[in-house]
């Protein structure tokens, strides 16, 4: 296997099951997150080793913690699939030099992925993926590793204190005894029966849906977006339900359905939770958002005068702002957000629950939740899509995305261009576009935001004909 066929990407390594992603291979990157726990001994005792629901996950993990053991770390793999955030938290609070989660998250079901938890609870930082990548360098060159006495490896159970802490972040008994009913929506993931369980004992009721297992998320990849919840959407009309819940496939990402089946996107989540957390809650601190995300957060900050931070795209970034210890919330346009007096991490469940308090504080259903925002910020409507080129199209299509020029883009005077991360064009109404090529597939990712849903549309279509150069 040559050196080019494991690369990490924004959040750890992902590849095709039994191809890039075989069980070999995942030794090999085991190995090289143990070397680096021994050259760069951080604080902790040991390691912890999660998984997801995904095909053969149990098996690359069991492959994973038996190598970190045979390398002379402690290691303890989890008796369950869990999600990412209960791997994160376990690392967190049994104080762990470190975690590896197997998951390719949201990703389609022929992949899977390995992803490297840092002592903090979060997500590796740049220097650390740095660390790990020049020792698996070293690894499959073929130079000679230490040689350390095995040490024991051992199957608990991570969940239950992950669960437990997540309820003294809300107003629990408020929200089990308001009397809401919520539909629950897996997608087939590790965070199946989490909120069923956070949500069990008072007036709430729940209905959850897709908890099984099913390797191949029903046809549909785990990923809380519009076009893969018409089940949720449909069940909460059909029930007649207060709010919908969705989490991807390792339950780090939240989406959500309103009262009248109307999806309501992870910026409109941000937005609202952020909202709540000053205006309730009475919470205080940075706002932390990538580049990709709404711009109804500038104008929250603004209004309640907080200060905001804008990252290239990827959770690391909010991360590192975190851990400084003054961010009140962060998050991203994929649907992660993570909020203060937790770990550094986005965390779907935790946003779900924080949903239904604000719900529950405010007297208001989720439909309520998105007007209240937009009497304060005006209406803003987003969307995205995925340009799947063919892998020789990516250089031109790279190179017109880092250098494109544009004075009018669908009629609309272009104020500023930022290039913090891709190409992103800002106009006079408040509405962006934004074009990012990614760095590991062959895909251009073309964003918008603007004040109506046509007008997205009008600067979707515009973006495309930019990368493709028509």
């Amino acid at each position: 296997m040559s050196q080019v066929e494991i690369s990490f990407g924004t959040d750890g390594w992902r590849g095709v099951i039994d191809e890039d992603f075989s069980e070999g291979n995942v030794r090999l990157v085991a190995r090289a997150v143990a070397e680096y726990l021994h050259a760069a001994k951080p604080e902790g005792h040991g390691v912890l080793v999660g998984y997801d629901n995904r095909a053969k996950s149990e098996v690359f993990a069991r492959v994973a913690a038996e190598e970190l053991a045979q390398c002379g770390l402690p290691t303890v793999l989890s008796a369950t699939s869990l999600s990412s955030p209960a791997l994160s938290y376990a690392v967190y609070h049994r104080t762990a030099q470190g975690g590896v989660m197997i998951t390719a998250s949201h990703n389609p079901p022929q992949f899977n992925g390995f992803k490297f938890k840092a002592n903090y609870g979060g997500s590796a930082l740049p220097e650390i993926t740095e660390q790990i990548e020049e020792h698996l360098q070293r690894v499959l060159a073929g130079e000679s590793m230490g040689a350390y006495p095995p040490a024991e490896l051992r199957t608990e159970n991570l969940t239950a204190e992950y669960l437990q802490h997540l309820k003294t972040l809300v107003d629990s008994p408020r929200i089990l005894d308001t009397g809401w009913k919520v539909v629950t929506d897996a997608m087939h993931g590790s965070g199946a029966g989490y909120l069923r369980t956070l949500l069990e004992g008072g007036r709430t009721q729940v209905l959850a849906i897709r908890e099984n297992r099913d390797t191949q998320f029903g046809g549909v990849n785990p990923e809380p977006i519009a076009p893969n919840l018409s089940v949720l959407m449909e069940t909460v009309v059909r029930e007649g339900a207060d709010i919908g819940i969705a989490l991807d496939g390792d339950a780090d990402r939240v989406g959500a359905v309103d009262e009248k089946g109307n999806f309501v996107d992870s910026h409109r989540i941000f937005a609202i939770t952020l909202y709540h957390l000053v205006q309730r809650r009475g919470w205080r601190g940075r706002v932390v958002k990538t580049i990709s995300t709404t711009n109804m957060i500038d104008a929250l900050c603004e209004r309640f005068g907080l200060a905001l931070t804008v990252t290239p795209i990827g959770f690391k970034y909010i991360c590192e702002n975190m851990l400084k210890g003054d961010v009140l919330i962060g998050g991203e346009e994929s649907g992660g957000i993570g909020i203060q007096h937790h770990i550094p991490e986005r965390d779907g469940v935790l946003m779900g629950l924080m949903l239904l308090e604000a719900m529950t504080l405010g007297g208001k259903r989720l439909s309520e939740l998105v007007q209240e925002v937009f009497d304060v910020v005006g209406e803003h409507h987003y969307n995205r899509i995925d340009l799947h080129l063919e892998r020789e199209e990516m250089p031109a299509a790279r190179q017109r995305v880092a250098q494109t020029q544009a004075h009018e883009i669908a009629g609309l005077s272009v104020k500023a261009i930022d290039r913090m991360d891709g190409t992103k064009f800002l106009f006079e109404n408040g509405a962006w576009l934004l074009l990012r090529a990614s760095g590991t597939e062959p895909v251009v990712r073309v964003y918008a935001e603007a004040p109506t849903p046509e007008l997205v549309d009008h600067l979707l279509r515009a973006g495309e004909a930019l990368v493709r150069g028509a």
